[in-house]
């Protein structure tokens, strides 16, 4: 049976990634050095595009009780309306959904370092204080190319601008690829890089045995403590200043910014109708609304809504009531997601999707997959998806500005 154990050595995620890389493998990790690490396959599930089953899905969880899983949910997942509509167009190759119960999981936090599984004290210590070899192979600089050039990005916001007028959606979020090819890719160095160029709070670095994801999210999905859910959209990005008068300037006028608000508020007001599906009568709670963060590259305005969770909900039903999240889709969700696949020129898989851990005792905590590196091995090509809320009063061309805005740390990373 696993448990838990107190570890005594110092624990430091980028000494230990090495060691189990090339392993099924998820790394969650935050900017204060906080981090779970869970490796090995003691038992999986990985789920074929387009054949998602929630009821498949609840069985693996149910079989794991008081264990910890770890993986990622695609995008293209959706939900019982919204499944049918599938992006037919060639693209991502990956899974659906990649859940592991591991082996092995390591914990640190702030006040506590600790192991959960079925090796000895001995033995897993003997592992901490292993070494890796070290590739000192400089990093293949890669330019990321755009699947959609400039001009095709702006005809389709007017596009999608007039399906706005129409009345058939009120805000959709509207994504582009960016891709190349590579020769040589390190995940473990370049998510380092990674992490230091963002220093973002839902970092991840995923291999689910084909592919990597290298994950720099500032956004979470959804987050559950006891009955209570919570999740934080963003919905409002600026870039950050170049001194610190300016980028105070930014910032407030971000929070200001009627364009940026109208975005977010619009959101919140899905992400409560999505909660309420699932809430305790009169427990949708607005605790946040536009409130404006700091991150390394870029300002952003996050909303906090909460609810009391109905007793006996499944993981899976949540997932129905709320996959995918409002953020990455628009308002309204169904007509959003049905523009989504008109209009964008690839399936987003992972993208858009989320990734995160369910523990022992039923909490659990899942990103939006944003501002992500995406490494197919076997074809070795590597990817990134950006994309922003269009609204009615959204000029291409800044639109297209914030796409490049958002991709900046993926490509400093790359370079």
């Amino acid at each position: 049976m696993k448990k838990y154990s107190t570890i005594n050595s110092n624990l430091d995620w980028r000494k230990l990634l090495p060691l189990v890389q090339n392993e099924n493998v998820v790394l969650l990790n935050q900017p204060n050095g906080d981090f779970l690490l869970a490796w090995g396959d003691s038992d999986k599930i990985n789920i074929a595009p387009n054949q998602y089953d929630a009821k498949l899905v609840q069985e693996f969880l149910d079989a794991h009780l008081q264990e910890y899983i770890f993986g990622y949910l695609a995008y293209d997942i959706k939900n019982d309306e919204t499944r049918s509509t599938s992006n037919a167009v060639k693209g991502d190759k990956g899974n659906d959904v990649f859940l592991l119960a591991p082996e092995h999981v390591l914990i640190k936090t702030s006040h506590s370092n600790l192991y959960f599984g079925k090796a000895s004290n001995k033995t897993i210590n003997q592992f901490i204080n292993n070494t890796s070899p070290i590739d000192h192979n400089q990093l293949e600089s890669i330019t990321l190319k755009p699947q959609t050039n400039k001009d095709d990005y702006l005809k389709d916001i007017i596009d999608i601008k007039n399906q706005i007028q129409k009345g058939i959606i009120y805000e959709m979020n509207y994504c582009v690829k960016f891709e190349n090819k590579f020769t040589h890719f390190n995940p473990v160095q370049t998510y380092s890089k990674l992490v230091d160029n963002a220093e973002a709070p839902f970092s991840a670095f995923v291999h689910d045995g084909n592919n990597y994801v290298l994950s720099a999210s500032p956004e979470r999905f959804l987050n559950k403590t006891g009955p209570k859910l919570k999740s934080q959209p963003i919905k409002g990005t600026a870039k950050r200043g170049t001194t610190n008068q300016s980028d105070v300037e930014i910032k407030m006028n971000l929070a200001l910014d009627p364009k940026e608000i109208s975005e977010n508020v619009m959101i919140v007001d899905l992400v409560r109708n999505d909660l309420a599906k699932i809430a305790t009568k009169k427990s949708v709670t607005v605790e946040e609304l536009c409130e404006p963060y700091t991150f390394k590259t870029v300002h952003q305005l996050i909303s906090t809504i909460s609810c009391d969770l109905r007793p006996n909900i499944s993981f899976t039903e949540i997932l129905q009531a709320l996959f995918p999240m409002g953020s990455m889709t628009g308002a309204p969700k169904i007509s959003a997601i049905s523009n989504i696949n008109q209009f964008e020129s690839f399936r987003r898989g992972v993208y858009s999707g989320a990734i995160g851990y369910i523990s022992p005792n039923g909490n659990f905590d899942f990103n939006v997959v944003i501002r992500s590196i995406f490494a197919d091995m076997l074809n070795k090509n590597i990817s990134c998806g950006v994309g922003g809320a269009i609204t009615i009063n959204s000029h291409p061309v800044k639109e297209y500005e914030e796409c490049l805005l958002k991709l900046n740390v993926i490509q400093n990373t790359l370079c």
